[in-house]
């Protein structure tokens, strides 16, 4: 039986890494309200230490770590911003972190994992890092940490849902990237909670549209997927995800972009001298699809990362 995540979990959560994350801005963006007729303000997870909310996770589960635990070390697979999040928290505390990547990594990303002195190691595919981290967890007792189905990657991700209420309590719609569900399954919890009629809208991407595909049917199952510049949205997830009765239960929409939405999205940031990664861009590519729909509302994007390489990003939007 999963276990079952409340406020009270998130109130906790924030409380517990308050001292070593930092709330960050919502800001309204008077450009897209006038373009949307909507009031729509952005949240700046790419202000957050290590330029992404993936951070809030890593401090939230390693701080409940017993002595023994943190000595052995923590393993994570990622496509780079759950790993910067967790070598960074760990060095913070004084842990042992070991980040399995694929060889497509970003390279900007691996400088900062490199930085924050974790033990890299690289694999031809984020499932074949995924599935040689949790050998090693078991075989050298790590403590694996799955970017999302952990109740302490939900619980953070909720802080992030308590900080849009402290700045903006009348909101109407959140709009979450959606990938494994831990930031948009929290998400979920905390708005609900606090007032069922907010709502909770995911993006994923169309070449990775697995939640949006589950959500449909009712259940996890096998969905086609194929790589996508958004690489912190992609590839396969865990169909015995916690993530997954919470957002099916609670979201009230789920919407795919393009590849061409996610960099017009990112064209569209660099006016305001944001360069974000692809992943933070999903829930801005949302707004040409939904733009009838928002009318009138208060509408919070969260923008969630910027890691990514100078180079990459001028190849991406071609400038």
């Amino acid at each position: 039986m999963q276990e079952k995540i409340k406020l009270q979990d998130i109130v906790e959560a924030r409380s517990r890494i308050n001292s070593y994350i930092v709330h960050t801005p919502l800001e309204y963006n008077a450009q897209f309200s006038s373009l949307y007729g909507s009031e729509i303000f952005l949240k700046l997870e790419n202000y957050q230490v290590t330029g992404s909310f993936k951070t809030r996770g890593s401090f939230n589960k390693l701080l409940t770590l017993d002595q023994q635990s943190r000595e052995r070390g923590v393993i994570a697979p990622s496509a780079g911003n759950h790993g910067i999040g967790l070598a960074y928290a760990a060095q913070q505390l004084g842990i042992p972190a070991h980040v399995y990547l694929p060889f497509d990594t970003d390279d900007s990303k691996v400088k900062t994992l490199e930085s924050y002195g974790a033990s890299i190691s690289f694999f031809d595919s984020i499932e074949m890092a995924r599935l040689s981290a949790l050998r090693d967890a078991k075989d050298k007792g790590y403590t694996f940490l799955s970017a999302y189905n952990d109740p302490a990657m939900v619980a953070a991700g909720g802080t992030i849902g308590l900080e849009i209420l402290d700045d903006l309590s009348d909101v109407d719609i959140v709009i979450s990237c959606l990938g494994g569900g831990g930031l948009t399954a929290g998400l979920c919890i905390a708005l609900k909670a606090s007032n069922p009629k907010i709502q909770v809208w995911g993006v994923q991407t169309e070449k990775s549209p697995a939640f949006a595909v589950w959500h449909k049917t009712g259940k996890p199952g096998t969905v086609n997927l194929e790589p996508s510049i958004a690489e912190g949205l992609s590839g396969p997830i865990d169909p015995e995800t916690l993530t997954f009765p919470i957002i099916h239960e609670h979201i009230d929409k789920i919407i795919t972009v393009s590849e061409e939405d996610i960099i017009d999205a990112m064209r569209a940031m660099l006016n305001y001298e944001y360069m974000i990664e692809p992943s933070g861009a999903a829930g801005i590519a949302s707004l040409t699809q939904v733009s009838g729909e928002i009318i009138g509302l208060k509408t919070t994007l969260l923008v969630t990362g910027r890691n990514i390489s100078r180079s990459r990003f001028n190849s991406l939007i071609k400038i």
